[in-house]
């Protein structure tokens, strides 16, 4: 099965640069610079690019429709919450960027979050309650995207009476849906519905033991195809590995997770299994080294996916084919800047890659040089 690689984007409000979570953005989050750094991971092999949701952001949405005019192929992973939106709203909006893009998108299905985000928004459900929504939301969608007639849907989140939605999807059957979480509800939710089991990279074999895990649970329910895994982590690649060492812990100088409200959220007060569990990982060595390449530092500044694989191009990749050995096949990634970070890739790492087959989009006919 070819690994697919993916760039996020750094459309909040600490923007870019050399540090994380800085109180002033180095590179702030403006059209023109998140276009250079859709462009970049387009360019490196990227499949595609996560926009990130949350009141720290920029909407994910408006901002994949307005890089989407700016790039040739690179998919738009839209992160969104079901508690947010309605089903059928949400399923037209997924179908208007996937028809103006001719299928250049993918859909991030967010539940687990965190309250507090989530309460600015005037949402308080639960984070099981949150899955519950979830389940029902994408049972809705599910019906809607089978156009075989109106939908009528009554149930605990939601009543819904005679809906149908235009226009059609151009992907078929529908864009991949990802989605994330380390709970026994997150775990349920993405085995019945998902496309990609998302989990943050974790060492390998705590990866592998979920794994196994959740494609027995897939592997139980009449699922059109196989469940496929992902890791969302950081990098940061350099010639030597002690210049990359160097690099990473500069990242969280003169950073501090209380600057973004979101991010502190997230790692300290934090009902999400997923960042417990990362949390963990970075307590368990002082130095936050857990191996010569894996690095935890990072999550003293910023909450998600905060493993860095961190070292020369070669140590790096050893490190992913550890996860592609776990039973992963996409990796969701960003460095410090998002921008060079992503040019290191392509040039350095991803020629590195070839044996675990990475799945490279082909140009769109139409496409004119840039």
């Amino acid at each position: 099965m070819p690994v697919q690689f993916h760039w996020a984007l750094c459309s909040f409000n600490a923007g870019d640069g050399h540090h994380a979570n800085p109180k002033i953005p180095e590179r702030p989050a403006t059209l023109d610079y998140l276009t250079r750094v859709t462009q970049a991971a387009e360019d490196a092999g990227c499949v595609n690019i996560l926009v990130p949701t949350g009141t720290h952001c920029v909407d994910a949405w408006q901002t994949a429709a307005a890089i989407a005019m700016r790039t040739r192929k690179i998919k738009f992973l839209v992160a969104f919450r079901p508690g947010l939106v309605g089903p059928v709203f949400a399923a037209q909006q997924a179908n208007t960027l996937d028809y103006l893009t001719r299928g250049r998108l993918s859909l991030n299905v967010v539940s687990g979050a965190n309250s507090a985000d989530l309460r600015r928004y005037g949402y308080h459900a639960g984070h099981d309650e949150r899955y519950d929504c979830t389940e029902e939301f994408l049972e809705v969608v599910m019906r809607v995207w089978e156009e075989k007639g109106p939908v009528t849907h009554q149930g605990k989140f939601f009543q819904i009476e005679g809906a149908h939605v235009w226009p059609p999807r151009y992907s078929q059957p529908h864009p991949d849906i990802f989605l994330a979480g380390s709970s026994d509800s997150a775990k349920r939710v993405a085995a019945r519905y998902g496309d990609v089991h998302v989990f943050f990279a974790y060492e390998p074999e705590t990866v592998a033991r979920d794994v196994a895990e959740v494609s027995k649970m897939a592997g139980e329910l009449p699922r059109p195809r196989p469940l496929e895994f992902g890791v969302r982590h950081c990098l940061c690649v350099r010639e030597t590995r002690e210049e990359a060492r160097r690099a990473a812990e500069r990242m969280i100088e003169g950073s501090e997770l209380g600057n973004t409200a979101t991010w502190a959220d997230s790692v300290r007060t934090t009902e999400s299994t997923s960042q417990r569990r990362i949390n963990e990982m970075a307590a368990r060595n002082p130095s936050f080294w857990l191996t010569e390449t894996i690095w935890m530092g990072i999550n003293k500044v910023r909450g998600g996916g905060a493993t860095m694989f961190v070292g020369t191009p070669d140590m790096v990749a050893r490190q992913i084919r550890a996860y592609v050995d776990a039973g992963v096949t996409h990796f969701i990634m960003h460095g410090y800047p998002y921008l060079e970070e992503a040019e290191i890739f392509g040039r350095e790492v991803l020629p590195l890659l070839k044996d675990v087959d990475p799945l490279i989009l082909p140009e769109p006919a139409a496409a004119a040089p840039r």
